[in-house]
Parts: structure tokens; sequence; C-alpha cells
């Protein structure tokens, strides 16, 4: 009964699919253009094109591509030799509410338990423009690993560059993984951070959450109030990806970043700090400014809207929003 339940919703996934909106393959045209971003970002080695993922897998020996998505998504087809994560891998046990990250002990047993150490180079995606990647690429970020890379527009961009999927599961080695260095707390902001930056002008709470949640029409589960962090700007994370019928959802070039974010004062010469519900789409637009945009000072805040919230004592703004 169990395995018919699981394949009759992976039909069910499957069919869904099928009716929705898919990014269109790319004409190689399109992907030679696309490959030219790539150098005006600050960063171009920890965001690659599919094809060039597609050239690292193949040419790389230590290598391991993770698919952040449900089961389900994986099952009905997945980069080759990509294994399978979803967010309560990597999330923390023991908080009163839910989202925080892991702890380093639990990432180190989760990376070894996927065949990784701390010379693997690793490549992570998902289905909504990598901002399940992004969020763990911040935790990996400030644990210590710097192999790695996001594959820009995840699975929708491996699809457009033409390139196959695969239903098989690849076979795991586990390895022993231990974080090299000490932790670098400078790139998370702590409530007591967000709590200090609400007086101080030369710091930019960021809200990147829908615009619905900010204003307090909307609360999604987790969380425990409907509003925002008070004086936050709202930046929606998706402003920084190519989305639409038909899109990749891949990363927008540094120019349209810039004239983005610097148009709503969010500049470099600020302490900027991102959050949204479980500091995921946070971690997201922590990628786009500090690795796309060379930003220096930005503190992805991990509890984010759930742990304000939580704290009934916190004040909260609610309506219109800048």
């Amino acid at each position: 009964m169990k395995r018919f339940l699981v394949l009759a919703l992976i039909l069910t996934l499957t069919i869904g699919a099928v009716g929705c909106s898919k990014a269109k393959v790319k004409t190689d045209k399109q992907l030679q253009k696309q490959e030219k971003k790539y150098d005006h970002y600050a960063n171009k080695d920890v965001i690659v094109s599919a094809l060039q993922a597609k050239e690292i897998i193949d040419k790389v020996e230590n290598i391991a591509v993770i698919d952040i998505r449900k089961v389900p998504e994986y099952l009905i087809g997945h980069i080759p030799g990509a294994v399978n994560i979803w967010r309560p891998d990597y999330e923390s046990e023991n908080y009163d509410f839910g989202g925080m990250r892991a702890e380093k002990e639990k990432v180190e047993k989760l990376l070894g338990s996927l065949g990784i150490d701390s010379d693997t180079f690793i490549l992570l995606y998902d289905s909504k423009g990598d901002y399940d990647a992004a969020r763990l690429w911040w935790i990996l970020d400030m644990y210590g690993h710097k192999k790695m890379a996001l594959i820009d527009g995840g699975i929708d961009g491996w699809k457009a560059a033409g390139l196959d999927t695969t239903i098989d599961k690849p076979d795991i080695t586990p390895k022993d993984y231990k974080f090299q260095g000490e932790v670098d707390e400078s790139k998370l902001a702590t409530l007591e951070d967000v709590k200090a930056a609400i007086d101080d002008p030369n710091v930019i709470i960021l809200d990147t959450r829908s615009l619905a949640e900010a204003t307090g029409e909307e609360l999604k589960k987790g969380a425990y109030r409907k509003g925002r962090i008070p004086t936050a700007v709202w930046i929606e994370y998706k402003e920084a990806l190519n989305t639409g019928e038909g899109a990749d959802n891949t990363f927008k070039s540094a120019q349209e970043l810039k004239k983005i974010y610097e148009g709503k004062g969010v500049t470099p010469d600020k302490t900027i700090i991102p959050y949204c519900q479980s500091a995921v789409r946070s971690a997201h637009t922590t990628f786009v400014l500090t690795q796309l945009l060379g930003y220096k000072n930005v503190k992805n805040y991990d509890g984010s809207w759930i742990e304000w919230s939580y704290h009934k004592d916190l004040q909260i703004e609610t309506g219109d929003i800048k």
C-alpha cells in the first residue's frame, strides 16, 4: 500500500508538471550570451551555468551534486549523479520554533553520509531559482566549506540548456567529514543584531518575502504573527531572477541587480540584514548581494520572521511598505 501511494504521488506530480509552464530550451546564441554574464559578477567562481556545471561534472573526480527538493520531485527527474536532500536534513531540532540552521556537527554528519569530504567540489541546485541552494550555500560557507557553486537556474536552467535528466539514483560511499577552521559568524545576524539595527541609520533591514507577507495580509505556516520588522525595506528575493512565462529562473545580470537594489537604497556602504520567513529566501538575497554584487557587510538573519514573530514583546509593523 505504501509503495502504491508513493507511485500515485509521483504520477500526480508528473501530470501536474506537464500542465505547468516550463522554461523554454535556449538557442545556442542565447546560451552564448548567457555565458558572458558571469564575467561581470563579483565572484564568478561560485555561480556556474548549466553547461559549465555539466563540464565540471564530467571532468572533476571528487565532486558531489546536491539536489535540494522534496523526494517526489527528485524521483521524477534530476541531474545525473545528483543526491537528494530536503530542508529538515540541515535544520536544527534544538529551538522552540522551526527553520533554524543545523548545528555544525549535524551538517558534518550529513555531508559525510552523502560521500563528501573537505576536498569535494559541491554543486547545488533546486527548482525555485536556487533559493534552497543558496540557503545550504550560506550554511556551508559560514561553517567553512569553500569548494562549491550554485547551478544558475537550478533544474530549470539545466533543462533550458537542453541537458538530460535521469531517474537513476547514484551509489554513495559515505566518508568522514570535518569543517576546516572556525565558524565565520560575521555572515550571521542574531535577534540582538536586528533589534539594534532598527535605530541604526547605517544598517538596512531587508524583507525578502512576498508583498502579502510584508504588509501583514498573509501569515505562512510556522510564524506566529502577521507583519514585518520595523523600518524594513522590501525587495522580494525573486526580483533577482529571470521569471515569467518560459523563463528559466536564472539570475539577472550584475547591471540589472545593481539597479534593483541601489534603487531602493540598499547600497554597499551600509550593513544589510536580509530576512524572510526562515532565512531561505533571505539567504538567496545574501548570495546575490555578496557573491554577485560584491557587498562586504551582509548578515543573513537566521531566525527571520518566525523568530521575530515568536517573541510577543517585539514590535511589528503592518500595512504599506516602502
